[in-house]
């Protein structure tokens, strides 16, 4: 696609980027694991101290999904307000223009059958 910029080429997809990230990610995960697994401890500790990690990981990401959750719903909620209160806006607005409008059509009919009424 030709820009202002220049040429542009949406076709190419980055995944040697994506791969090299995806690989570094899963390297230092198994390296971890490694670590922990090879240190010099009993594998009753090494155990109990990846029990303990997990324990820690999970209570943590559980908290944040948690706070995910909260935010999402005060968002949907503020957005369903914001949607609802244009809506009675929109409304009453119309309403008003409606009203205007049935207003002048009158007033144009009165006038319209005074001039002919004066003129006949």
């Amino acid at each position: 696609m030709k820009t202002r910029y220049g040429n542009v080429d949406f076709s190419h997809e980055d995944s040697h980027n994506d791969g090299l990230i995806t690989g570094l990610l899963l390297g230092a995960a198994i390296g971890a694991c490694a670590a922990i697994l090879f240190a010099p401890k009993s594998g009753k500790d090494t155990r109990d101290k990846i029990k303990d990690f997990a324990g820690k990981k999970a209570g943590k990401l559980e908290r944040q999904w948690e706070n995910i959750k909260d935010k999402a719903g005060k968002a949907a909620g503020d957005a369903k307000n914001a949607f609802d209160s244009t809506v009675d806006e929109t409304e009453s607005k119309i309403n008003d223009f409606a009203d205007k409008a049935e207003n002048e059509i009158e007033d144009g009919a009165e006038t319209a059958a005074d001039r002919f009424q004066n003129k006949y």
